[in-house]
């Protein structure tokens, strides 16, 4: 008989740990037939804000109280004033689908106007001469995520890691009480790395496409009578593709092997085609290079090479070559897409020196700005 008696009570203890303790967001009311605290941080010693809903089956007459009694562990209750409560009454008795009407708040009652009020752990929401319908579910909330009398500046901090109580009383009819989680930590830290990218790619081409090095630019043979160019069917313009997702951008050099001395032969290296800059004319020696102003898309064009220049442009305007890295494109944020045609621009006068091997190399150096 003992026996029997000792697992009896062994059996009661284990529902109460199951239905109380292992099921915290269930209220254990009273008369109060539904009630909920969506709290915005569960963490302890961690000020939260609180949004409650539960239905009064016998209402709130005139005159009197709700009140929520908060355990001992919350801390800044007596800090809640009236504009850091709100109080709606809502037209039905299920608060997931009811529409709310707030009710005026002060820090007293005065016939329409509901008092709010807090001392020690306990914060209090007296009627004037306005009531809650029976059966109808109401929602308080308490913080900053008030707004009907202004936005709430004060908010109550939670207690210690475990199961805490609110308890919904008042001298209104019913009362009810609510259990809450109070953790050690309610937040997970979420970490990701993004490599850094920088793509670059340089082709060579009468129009835009794809191809192999080496990448040679044939200027053929030049004419005192007219200006040879890049242009989409005798001489191949220089095309630059990139992209980075770098917050500062990527830049662009180039730099010759020449310098101003431009295209040398090789056979006489006095004899050369100087690259000093300055307008392509018939009958004027210069070589050198220039950007396409119209299309240039993702990088701008640098100081230096924002020059009137245009695909088989006859009259292109070119910087003076230089062995030193010189700035051509520039970009100052991310880019996926960058394009730009460089063009090729070449003239000589009656008295250049003939020579079959007039050459240069181009050197162009991309850099990410991270």
């Amino acid at each position: 008989m003992i026996k029997k008696i000792f697992s009896s009570i062994l059996i009661t203890l284990q529902l109460i740990m199951i239905f109380g303790i292992m099921n915290p967001f269930v209220a254990t009311a009273a008369s109060i037939t539904y009630a909920t605290d969506t709290m915005s941080r569960l963490a302890a010693s961690t000020a939260a804000n609180h949004e409650f809903k539960f239905v009064i089956p016998s209402g709130v007459s005139a005159g009197q109280t709700i009140a929520l009694t908060f355990a001992s562990d919350f801390t800044g209750i007596t800090g809640i004033l009236y504009s850091d409560v709100d109080f709606a009454s809502g037209d039905t008795s299920n608060c997931s689908t009811a529409t709310f009407t707030e009710k005026t708040l002060a820090s007293t009652p005065a016939t329409t106007t509901w008092g709010v009020g807090s001392s020690g752990q306990v914060v209090t929401i007296t009627s004037g001469t306005d009531i809650v319908a029976t059966s109808k579910c109401v929602r308080i909330r308490i913080g900053t995520n008030t707004s009907t009398g202004g936005a709430g500046t004060n908010q109550i901090t939670n207690g210690t890691t475990g199961i805490s109580t609110i308890t919904i009383g008042g001298t209104m009819a019913d009362a009810g009480v609510i259990s809450v989680p109070i953790l050690s930590s309610d937040q997970v830290t979420l970490t990701a790395i993004i490599s850094e990218t920088v793509t670059f790619d340089l082709d060579v081409g009468y129009t835009v496409g794809d191809n192999s090095a080496p990448y040679v630019v044939a200027l053929g043979t030049l004419s005192s009578g007219s200006v040879t160019r890049s242009n989409t069917s005798t001489v191949k313009q220089i095309f630059a593709d990139g992209g980075t997702n770098s917050p500062g951008g990527m830049n662009v050099t180039v730099r010759n092997a020449n310098g101003t001395n431009g295209l040398v032969s090789l056979s006489v290296n006095t004899d050369k085609i100087q690259a000093g800059g300055g307008t392509m004319a018939s009958g004027t020696a210069l070589y050198g290079i220039c950007v396409d102003s119209a299309s240039i898309t993702g990088w701008s064009r640098s100081s230096t090479y924002n020059t009137t220049c245009t695909v088989n442009g006859a009259t292109n305007q070119v910087p003076a070559l230089s062995t030193a890295a010189t700035d051509i494109l520039t970009s100052t944020s991310q880019m996926s897409n960058g394009h730009a045609q460089v063009q090729v621009n070449a003239s000589i006068s009656t008295v250049t020196p003939a020579h079959s091997d007039y050459a240069d190399t181009l050197n162009f150096v991309t850099t990410g700005s991270f």
